[in-house]
């Protein structure tokens, strides 16, 4: 029984953070079997099953006078009961020699374990990736690539629930506070200083703006949007607006060139060059 110990304080299972899955079912198997030892052994308490409320360890057994549950099935002494009327007990002699031979039974035999390998272990590995310090999380949303990075900014794709109950909608802006890569989370707040209000895999998000000082250390040159227009100057071409899709900022750029009659390069959010075209010449990396 080696969770009866566990079963017998409201500090078991490290407080309760650590109840074990089943354990009401290894719990209705020690009650049953103690409470037939004892009433063999001539005891004058049982065990039954009692579920806590509040923090602490709720999967309790208590044992109560035998004749405060009279009337009562082995079964039913084996679910959770609410006997606020009658007193909790000691065990007797009786009970504790039943305990003891209960040891000897090894009745945790009799709650079988099986294991299984979840069906998401695929989705898991095949997105696995080594996570260096200072790499983003990185996700695909709407078939586009997105670096997340803690300190930049990000635009919702789909409503996000708030710590406080709250619905965050789509098309709203928020700071990114942290990152977690393994499983992919992001921490939201108004503004980069501000405390987390909410937590979302990346799949909501839609990168905005990567730190400027990430941006100047970075060499990336992979369509990561958001993409932006450039002369070959390295001006930005705002009347022709930011893309987050790739294929649209490559026609921006053609129709471009034909209005400007000049080169234009496609920048990503890493202001790094993608490709270029100019008047002359199809499009080229």
């Amino acid at each position: 029984m080696r969770y009866w110990g566990d079963m017998r304080t409201k500090y078991g299972f490290n407080d309760g953070g650590a109840v074990p899955d089943g354990a009401e079912v290894y719990r209705a198997v020690y009650i049953r079997a103690v409470n037939k030892l004892a009433e063999q052994l001539g005891s004058g308490v049982h065990a039954t099953a009692y579920d806590r409320a509040g923090v602490h360890n709720w999967c309790l057994i208590l044992f109560y006078d035998v004749n405060d549950l009279a009337g009562r099935t082995s079964d039913e002494l084996a679910e959770p009961l609410d006997l606020s009327a009658a007193e909790v007990l000691d065990p007797d002699e009786a009970m504790d020699e039943a305990i003891r031979q209960a040891y000897l039974l090894d009745l945790d035999s009799f709650v079988p374990v099986s294991v299984d390998l979840s069906e998401d272990f695929e989705d898991f590995v095949t997105a696995l990736y080594p996570v260096n310090e200072g790499d983003p999380v990185v996700a695909e949303v709407n078939g586009q690539p997105q670096h997340i990075y803690p300190g930049g900014r990000v635009r919702l794709v789909r409503d996000v629930k708030a710590f406080d109950g709250t619905m965050l909608s789509v098309g709203g802006e928020y700071a990114v506070t942290w990152i977690d890569h393994h499983p992919p989370l992001v921490g939201l707040a108004a503004q980069s200083h501000d405390p987390v209000f909410a937590m979302t895999s990346p799949d909501a998000l839609m990168m905005v703006e990567i730190l400027s000082e990430i941006r100047a250390e970075s060499a990336n040159c992979d369509p990561i949007p958001p993409f932006y227009l450039r002369d070959m100057d390295d001006e930005t071409l705002d009347g022709y607006g930011i893309f987050y899709d790739w294929n649209a900022a490559q026609i921006a750029m053609r129709q471009a060139v034909d209005e400007l009659g000049q080169a234009v390069q496609i920048v990503n959010s890493y202001s790094n060059t993608v490709t270029s075209c100019d008047p002359d010449e199809d499009s080229h990396a």
